[in-house]
């Protein structure tokens, strides 16, 4: 008798109501790939973007299971996998399918998890802190004691980017409503509540003459907005369209416009940048990189260097409650998906 597996699956573009639980025989991995019995998922606003069919990067077609990370145990190896073993422990950047009690990965995407390491902890830290990390030392290049702008700094890749700013010795200060404010203050960050203040006269009045480096997951106009913050010599890091799920959702052409309108900002001053980033892209060109920043991650959760903020933890079977909390925009930290109902 053929097993079965469960697992979440986006079966057309729109509200989380698209969002549905279907059973399945268990998937066999080809060659070259590794069955891994999810024991952690991450949830992300990328998951939302390509539910609502404006994730600008390579964005999966309908149906799709989502699902950007994953954390589980090596169930079975296809022909010619041969670097890990059944039980071991293993993480991974998935982009898409994480949402399942079991998934077929390559085998060159894995990682393997450090002895001692909550699985929990571990996915909260593959999407969220690659993200970070890359951001921070492979576009940013900062350097010790720089100002840095935050924006959304209570979420997920925010409160991450300031975990991460903290090993070296940034100057923070983070954007969000006035219910995430008291989040950044325990991380000590200075909190910036953008529905009440005007964030650039905050910033100036806070730093004198503008910040080394704007952080904004937000994309369309607001990268206009971290512009106006920099100092001279200042950059501005854009990684994502999140303005997309407010208000009315925009078209992908829209999305696209945008962010070309925010790279013409490198046409005004000779000194400031505007720079772009997108984790999956960055790991389909630099694989090694990938491998080698997601290893130091996990490797720094294993010294309890780093702890991530985790919101809550939801069984699979609720999928689509974790995203309606995403789209109703309470969460502080991640999500994370674990096998069960």
């Amino acid at each position: 008798m053929t097993m079965k597996y469960k697992y979440a699956l986006i079966i057309a573009q729109g509200s989380a109501k698209n969002l549905v639980i279907v059973e399945d025989d268990i998937p066999e991995p080809a060659a070259g790939q590794v069955r891994v019995k999810m024991q952690a998922a991450g949830v992300s606003a990328a998951d939302i973007l390509m539910r609502e069919g404006i994730y600008p990067i390579d964005p999966p077609s309908f149906p799709f299971i989502p699902g950007y990370d994953i954390v589980g145990t090596v169930d079975k190896c296809g022909e010619g996998a041969t670097k890990f073993q059944p039980g071991q422990q293993v993480a991974a950047l998935t982009k898409t399918g994480a949402y399942a009690e079991y998934v077929c990965i390559p085998e060159a995407d894995l990682v393997l998890l450090p002895a001692g390491v909550d699985p929990v902890e571990a996915v909260s830290t593959i999407l969220n802190y690659l993200t970070a990390y890359q951001i921070l030392h492979r576009v940013a290049q900062v350097k010790p004691g720089e100002k840095v702008l935050i924006y959304a700094a209570g979420g997920g890749i925010g409160t991450s980017l300031i975990d991460l700013g903290k090993l070296v010795n940034l100057q923070m200060y983070g954007t969000d409503a006035k219910s995430k404010q008291q989040v950044l203050v325990d991380m000590g960050v200075t909190p910036i509540d953008y529905q009440s203040e005007d964030v650039r006269e905050k910033i100036m009045s806070l730093t004198g003459d503008g910040v080394d480096l704007a952080l904004d997951p937000i994309g369309g106009e607001n990268c206009f907005r971290a512009y106006s913050t920099l100092r001279e010599g200042g950059k501005v890091v854009s990684f994502g369209v999140s303005f997309g799920l407010q208000g009315e959702t925009p078209s992908l052409r829209d999305v696209f416009i945008w962010f070309n309108a925010a790279l013409s900002l490198n046409l005004i001053h000779p000194t400031k940048k505007v720079m772009t980033y997108a984790v999956s892209l960055f790991k389909k060109e630099n694989h090694d990189l990938y491998i080698q920043d997601l290893t130091a991650i996990l490797n720094l959760l294993a010294e309890k260097k780093i702890k991530p903020v985790i919101d809550r933890t939801m069984p699979l079977s609720e999928a689509r409650k974790a995203h309606q909390l995403l789209d109703d925009r309470v969460v502080k930290g991640k999500i994370v998906l674990v096998p069960g109902s």
